[in-house]
């Protein structure tokens, strides 16, 4: 009996078969001794999700907006920056471009916005990570900065 797998002492203690806490080396030993056989099917492991890379976001983009000239620009800690001339300002609850108060002092993730600028003054918006921003999140400023 001490040599004998946990879940199978369990087995024979209570009845159940509590498989939840073995690993899969564990899960398949546990099967070959069930089945008495040494063919048992094989575990696949879990499908590991495919995280989209910050390169895919800007292939995408430029894919939605086929004659758009993409530009980086830097942010100033106003969340304001200036593309041909006009100054916009990026609202703070965008996430990324709002301070973070640390003990260090304010702390931003983002400094760069990416400009989409299609032609005809239509311009769109992504930040540094190739996220798109709302047109409505940027507002384009009056007068003097």
């Amino acid at each position: 009996m001490s040599d004998c797998p946990a879940s199978v002492l369990q087995l024979l203690e209570t009845g159940k078969l509590e498989t939840t806490s073995l690993n899969r080396d564990e899960r398949r030993e546990l099967l070959e001794f069930l089945n008495g056989s040494e063919d048992v099917a094989e575990i696949r492991p879990k499908k590991v999700k495919h995280r989209e890379t910050r390169f895919e976001r800007i292939n995408a983009l430029m894919k939605r907006y086929p004659n758009g000239k993409l530009t980086t620009v830097r942010v100033d800690t106003d969340n304001r920056f200036c593309y041909k001339n006009v100054w916009f300002e990026i609202d703070p609850s965008v996430k990324g471009y709002a301070p973070r108060h640390t003990r260090y002092g304010d702390q931003y993730d983002m400094d760069r916005v990416m400009v989409i600028d299609i032609g005809s003054g239509q311009l769109h918006f992504a930040d540094q990570d190739g996220y798109a921003i709302e047109d409505n999140m940027i507002q384009t400023l009056e007068g003097e900065i």
